[in-house]
């Protein structure tokens, strides 16, 4: 364990301020930033993923941020796959490799791999992508509920790629997701590390920053930037464009709903998207959590045993 690489994780949930602390830390402690975010690895998706602006990435330099085009079905294998040569690389360059964002997936996948799913074969694949495309996400969730229900209950109604994803390791294998999950175990560590998780244990100060958010990137041009995205041919039926504030953001283009309306929603799916986060975070054991209100001093010393021990 001694010879693994040492990274230090900076995580929490959407506007907690990670971007911002990461840079200050990257800049103190010779780092350069990996970005975790699942959403910034997509081109042109900048407003609306809160990615650093030129300023920040000029700063310190950043891994893993416009990577694939909208199109890409990006996952967990490929960003490990990336990610891995990311800190190979900052490490042989004698600085620390800083993981920064919010997609605890790719952060466990990272830290301690992936589940040995076996490969799924093609026409599967592509047979459950038409049923999506032909039945909606709905009929293949109720599907799923039926053949996988423990798998189903992990997963939310909504979030396809989770659900196509499932039905093709059951369909392929004969044995549900959770199976191969439970066999791997997740025990065994790829690299040293400390687990920050950033955090505003001030509910309605929290929900305020969100707002605060929404409203500046209406203000920096969002919708705009939906429009451009959208007439490229990123349509909205690609997994990134379903990403919070730009679904609302084409719906609000196609005359669905008003500029008012569209802002409150943003603000109200990011609130229970970060909730999830929350969740998802509470059940890392050794992490680290710091309300960065009063807790700046304490976050140094932590990385600082952690690089230097």
């Amino acid at each position: 364990m001694d010879e693994k690489p040492r990274v230090v994780i900076i995580a929490g949930p959407t506007a907690a301020g990670k971007t911002t602390c990461s840079i200050e830390l990257a800049l103190s402690f010779h780092g350069e930033v990996v970005n975790c975010d699942s959403r910034q690895v997509y081109e042109y998706m900048d407003i609306g993923t809160a990615k650093p602006d030129p300023l920040q990435l000029h700063t310190v330099q950043h891994h893993m941020i416009d990577i694939v085009e909208p199109s890409v079905r990006f996952n967990a294998a490929r960003y490990v796959d990336m990610a891995d040569k990311c800190i190979d690389a900052i490490g042989g360059a004698g600085h620390v490799p800083f993981i920064v964002g919010g997609t605890g997936l790719y952060i466990k996948a990272l830290m301690y791999g992936l589940a040995p799913v076996p490969p799924i074969d093609g026409a599967v694949r592509n047979d459950i992508r038409e049923q999506h495309r032909l039945y909606g996400n709905e009929a293949l969730y109720e599907r799923l509920k039926r053949i996988d229900p423990e798998d189903a209950s992990r997963i939310r109604a909504t979030d396809s790629y989770r659900i196509i994803r499932a039905l093709e390791v059951f369909t392929a294998t004969g044995n549900p997701l959770h199976t191969y999950v439970a066999r791997h175990g997740f025990s065994q560590k790829r690299y040293r590390y400390v687990y920050i998780v950033l955090y505003n244990p001030d509910r309605r100060r929290y929900h305020a920053a969100i707002d605060r958010r929404t409203e500046s990137m209406i203000e920096k041009g969002l919708i705009d930037e939906v429009k451009w995205l959208i007439d490229k041919g990123y349509g909205a039926d690609l997994p990134a464009m379903k990403t919070v504030g730009y679904a609302e953001t084409i719906d609000y283009l196609d005359k669905k709903t008003d500029l008012n309306t569209t802002v409150n929603l943003i603000k109200r799916h990011t609130k229970a998207y970060a909730k999830r986060q929350l969740t998802w975070f509470k059940g890392i054991k050794d992490a680290l959590w710091i309300d960065m209100q009063d807790g700046k001093e304490r976050l140094n010393e932590l990385i600082k045993r952690a690089i230097y021990a």
